[in-house]
């Protein structure tokens, strides 16, 4: 399912063609994209929460499966736990070989598009004069990751640099 964030509502027929849920963000020409640019580095946030809570949990001897059903059914029930799941123990046993992480983390949200996003949002936060201490530490992360190599793995690929795997 596409989802689109649209400024300008001139489109917004074309972008009902390409998927179900298009939303308007705002009168002015960019709109959508700052949207956007809020939305991932949220998620990238969100994505190393989930990775470091993984991580935690594996250095601690507790199942990945277990830990990501009391995740899911708590308070830190969110997207990158749910759906895409970076264990790949988890991500197999909820999907198979679908999810990026049971792939060796094929598909997905590529960490040099999320390196890229975060970037964009630190440049715009900077001319705002807005502090966006957790993005900062984000982008640091994704970029220890694609200096790895990782650059077209998906996103949860952060992981495995937590765990020190190259």
């Amino acid at each position: 399912q596409l989802q689109t964030a649209i400024g300008d509502n001139d489109i917004t027929p074309v972008l009902q063609q390409m998927g179900s849920h298009v939303m308007e963000c705002g009168p002015h020409v960019g709109a959508g994209a700052a949207v956007k640019l809020c939305n991932n580095l949220a998620l990238a946030a969100q994505m190393i929460g989930i990775c470091e809570a993984l991580n935690l949990g594996d250095a601690l001897g507790v199942d990945p499966n277990v830990l990501t059903q009391v995740l899911n059914s708590s308070t830190a029930a969110c997207w990158s736990s749910r759906v895409n799941n970076p264990h790949p123990k988890v991500a197999r046993q909820q999907m198979g070989d679908s999810l990026p992480a049971a792939n060796n983390y094929r598909g997905g949200f590529g960490t040099q598009l999320m390196l890229k996003d975060l970037g964009l949002a630190l440049q715009v936060a900077h001319e705002r004069h807005v502090a966006l201490p957790l993005t900062s530490t984000s982008k640091e992360l994704y970029q220890l990751a694609h200096a790895q190599r990782r650059g077209a793995q998906d996103f949860g690929v952060v992981l495995q640099v937590l765990k020190g795997n190259q």
